[in-house]
């Protein structure tokens, strides 16, 4: 079980850091914006990929910021679904998975932890699914 929490922890910030890695811009405002300096952020990384599931909350803002920037939220800050497929390669079942996460988490009102829970979700039930590709550009060891 522990490998799979690391293996998800990873697929977590894969996610948000592939956002990071085609627009470094937004990656550099939402570090700022959430008083996270590159040097943590890498080390959040680090311990992620060690299988810590402690998460800071600023990291948790992060997540929400880059899905914000990228225009995945929708004006009520939850998942916008019409956004989610435009301009990327996602197949049908990833769709699938991410309106089944947005359902399952449209209680949680604090926008940090809602942005946190669906995108675990989502690279979770992807991971399962073996639908993950890619290495994050922070992946170097």
């Amino acid at each position: 079980m522990k490998v799979f929490n690391i293996f998800i922890c990873v697929a977590l910030i894969l996610v948000a850091s592939t956002t990071a890695r085609k627009d470094p811009r937004k990656h550099a405002k939402c570090l700022a914006d959430n008083e996270l300096s590159n040097k943590e952020f890498l080390g959040m990384w680090k311990a992620a990929k060690k299988g810590s599931t402690d998460i800071d909350n600023r990291m948790k803002c992060y997540t929400h910021c880059m899905l914000e920037s990228s225009g995945h939220l929708d004006e009520n800050g939850k998942l916008n679904m019409s956004s989610m497929g435009k301009g990327k390669k996602m197949t049908e079942e990833g769709l699938k998975i991410a309106e089944d996460c947005k359902n399952r988490f449209e209680g949680i009102d604090e926008k940090c932890d809602y942005s946190y829970q669906v995108s675990y979700c989502i690279a979770e039930e992807k991971a399962k699914k073996g639908l993950l590709k890619g290495k994050a550009k922070h992946d170097k060891e």
